[in-house]
C-alpha cells in the first residue's frame, strides 16, 4: 500500500499509509469527489448536531460502513469494532481491527 503525505508530499507506505487513507476517508463526504462520488464517510453529516449517546452510535455506524466500502480503499484493514467519543470539533473515532493478520487500532477525527 502505497500513499502520498498530503503535508510534506513524501511517499507513505505500510501503516503510514493506511492511517492516512483513514484519516482522508474519515474527512471526506461522500459526494464531495468530481470522479468518485462514493468514496468518504456518511457521518460527516452529523458534525454541528447534539453529542449524545445516540448520536456516537451512528458515527460509529457509519464509519464502519466507510470502512467496509470497497471504493473508499481500505478494504485490506478488517474492522471488528469503532469507538466515537465526543471532543470540541465533533467526534474522536478508533476504529479497532486486523491488519496482514496484526491488530491495528485507527484514530482520526469526524
Amino acid at each position: 500500500m502505497i500513499a502520498i503525505d498530503p503535508h510534506t508530499g513524501l511517499e507513505l507506505t505500510g501503516v503510514a499509509a493506511l492511517s492516512r487513507r483513514f484519516e482522508r476517508v474519515l474527512t471526506t463526504p461522500v459526494i464531495s469527489r468530481v470522479k468518485r462520488r462514493g468514496v468518504g464517510n456518511r457521518a460527516l453529516s452529523f458534525l454541528g448536531k447534539m453529542q449524545n449517546p445516540s448520536t456516537a452510535m451512528i458515527v460509529q455506524n457509519l464509519t464502519l460502513e466507510a470502512v467496509a466500502r470497497p471504493i473508499n480503499g481500505l478494504s485490506e484493514f478488517n474492522a471488528t469494532r469503532c469507538i466515537a467519543k465526543p471532543s470540541p470539533t465533533g467526534f474522536k473515532v478508533a476504529v479497532h481491527g486486523t491488519w496482514r493478520g496484526e491488530p491495528l487500532i485507527l484514530k482520526g477525527s469526524v
